[in-house]
């Protein structure tokens, strides 16, 4: 039960409401369920079209509050990155109506299973979405179950970090004739070995991608060979292999690459790499877009 007032949470609009940009940022303010219900009915929020409740407290009841709310029907973007959203709630979001307009969906770090994947994957309501950040707990099970979607065929950008994915899961991304728009993968925090890599590195579909991201996964040298092997990264422009067991020899295979032309950034940070391939990457020709390359992580300042 929150503890806010009407007048707390009528400042709170107050300050996150801009309407010339039709957003209505409320992150990190601790609002849970009875909050947003008393906000949806708040004439203020009225032809919002980008909510941002990023770290809060909101569940199904919160989330069924918005669906519910005809002042937000013409919603383009929905962050509720870190609440407490259920399969539950996913299933009536799929279904409802309010949310047409709908092209930018961040669900990450709720608690969205196999079921929630079920219900993503079915929904016409969702068909628009271009920007797709869903999980903790799909698993290889929940997603060859979204990217087999025959209505999630616009995907541009795609975050599965932290799933529980492994390479059967890599496998399905990789087969997945849905994904051919896609520019952006974010893989973080999984478990996809040289297998999964080598899947996509191998797609068919997954040949625009400029974002790879694949933090804490265990691709090693192998792994980091396959990626620099692939004609598919060509277009790549930023690649993410933090802490993700590369070795001098993954690290080299990059360097020597004939497809990574077009990199800009490449994070290489705990992967034992030593001076000599530090060095041999840094002048490489093989990487002549490469401006940002780390190695260790930026020490904060005190």
């Amino acid at each position: 039960m929150s503890d806010k007032t009407q007048e707390n949470l009528d400042n709170l609009i107050a300050e996150g409401l801009s309407v010339e940009k039709g957003e209505l940022d409320l992150r990190e303010r601790e609002l849970d369920d009875d909050d947003i219900k008393q906000i949806v009915k708040l004439d203020k929020v009225k032809g919002v079209t980008a909510l941002f409740l990023e770290y809060n407290e909101i569940g199904d009841e919160g989330l069924q509050a918005i669906l519910d709310s005809d002042r937000f029907k013409h919603l383009t973007a929905l962050n509720m990155f870190k609440n407490q959203v259920t399969d539950s709630g996913v299933k009536e979001m799929a279904k409802s109506k309010t949310l047409l307009n709908l092209s930018e969906l961040v669900m990450s770090d709720n608690k969205i299973g196999v079921e929630g994947a079920k219900a993503l994957a079915e929904s016409k309501t969702l068909a628009n979405l271009v920007s797709l950040w869903v999980g903790d707990q799909l698993g290889d099970e929940g997603t060859k179950i979204l990217v087999e979607s025959k209505y999630l065929t616009r995907l541009n950008l795609l975050t599965l970090y932290r799933n529980n994915i492994g390479d059967p899961g890599a496998e399905a991304l990789a087969e997945s004739k849905n994904l051919s728009k896609l520019t952006e993968l974010n893989l973080n925090w999984n478990y996809i070995e040289p297998e999964g890599i080598k899947a996509i590195a191998n797609s068919k579909s997954l040949t625009q991608l400029e974002t790879l991201t694949l933090t804490y996964n265990p691709i090693g040298g192998e792994g980091a060979r396959l990626i620099a092997g692939s004609e598919n990264f060509k277009n790549l422009k930023l690649l993410d292999l933090y802490e993700t067991d590369l070795g001098d020899d993954g690290a080299q295979a990059l360097a020597e690459s004939k497809y990574l032309s077009n990199l800009e950034t490449l994070i290489l940070i705990h992967n034992d790499i030593s001076e000599e391939v530090e060095a041999v990457i840094k002048n490489s020709k093989n990487l002549p877009s490469l401006t940002k390359v780390v190695f260790k992580p930026v020490m904060a300042e005190h």
